[in-house]
């Protein structure tokens, strides 16, 4: 038994409250039923960042349009743009959502989000995460960021604990959880996502599961709206670094990829399928957030949005 089921929370509980929340993201009513059925309770969702290149009024038209019934932004300008926690109306973005007929919010790419080398990153979190509370939005991602060359571990784990112990206050007062991605330079295996869970007991804290994250080991670098690939590492098994995490996921990016490039989910390199099957096993019952980067005209994303979501509704059939 790890530290985290030694305190007075479990991944289930937490999970129960990431759903109650969700229920009610846009609608500010009862929990809806999603995606839940019999066989899968997990619901199907997906990122704006599909078409980040687009204006969010689009994005959110588009994503509705192919059947998905929840929606997860970024407010990562200007990278994806979509939401801007300084300045937008969290009242407004609900009443957006609800009005395109979403039954919830899954979660927020947060702005500042590599907490390790970017000293704005408590500021950048923590706004994210009081403008998610006060948009009925039930989780806020940030990954841990590449640590510097020349930072030993034990000095950059001792940063992000620091930084940790600051945001996880912020997210308690707004009863928004903290999910870390494999976003970075521990997050990319299981050894340190583990690392970074023991680094703070609080129940706030969880993990933001990427399937082809850790299948391609590469940290994704973002600037001036473009993005770069720099491979560190060895490439994980995404099935295996799942199983050995998932006492701690409370969300979920489900994204395939050939090399460096996007594709439809079941068409590409990494084995969606049986993660599929880790998180049913383990009674996952959140949501399931598809996820590119970005890179498509916005007809292309639309048949791959479309396709993606049909390989999900078929295979949650299956397993």
């Amino acid at each position: 038994m790890n530290s985290y089921e030694n305190s007075q929370f479990t991944r289930r509980q937490v999970l129960a409250g990431v759903i109650g929340t969700i229920g009610f993201a846009a609608a500010g009513g009862m929990p809806g039923n999603g995606m839940a059925t019999e066989k899968s309770p997990m619901r199907i969702g997906c990122g704006t960042v599909c078409f980040r290149k687009r204006p969010f009024d689009e994005a959110v038209e588009r994503i509705r349009r192919a059947g998905f019934e929840y929606i997860e932004p970024q407010a990562t300008g200007p990278w994806c743009p979509h939401v801007d926690v300084w300045k937008d109306d969290p009242q407004k973005f609900r009443q957006t959502i609800q009005k395109a007929g979403f039954k919830g919010v899954s979660g927020l790419w947060s702005l500042h989000g590599a907490i390790i080398p970017n000293p704005k990153s408590v500021e950048g979190i923590t706004q994210t995460i009081k403008w998610a509370g006060e948009a009925g939005i039930p989780v806020v991602q940030a990954g841990d960021g590449r640590k510097p060359d020349k930072m030993s571990e034990e000095d950059a784990l001792k940063i992000l604990r620091d930084r940790l112990g600051e945001i996880l206050e912020v997210a308690e007062k707004c009863k928004v959880y903290l999910c870390i991605e494999p976003h970075g330079t521990f997050s990319l295996t299981a050894d340190g996502l583990n690392k970074i869970m023991a680094l703070s007991r609080s129940k706030w804290l969880g993990i933001n599961y990427d399937t082809a994250n850790v299948h391609r080991a590469t940290y994704v670098e973002s600037t001036a709206g473009g993005y770069s690939w720099t491979p560190f590492g060895q490439r994980q098994n995404e099935v295996a670094t799942l199983k050995a995490v998932i006492n701690r996921v409370v969300h979920v990016h489900v994204k395939d990829v050939i090399g460096t490039k996007c594709v439809v989910l079941g068409e590409g390199k990494v084995n969606v399928k049986d993660c599929l099957k880790v998180l049913k096993e383990n009674g996952y019952s959140g949501v399931l957030s598809l996820e590119t980067e970005g890179e498509f005209e916005a007809d292309e994303g639309q048949r791959l949005i479309e396709a993606s979501r049909q390989y999900l509704l078929k295979t949650l059939a299956e397993i």
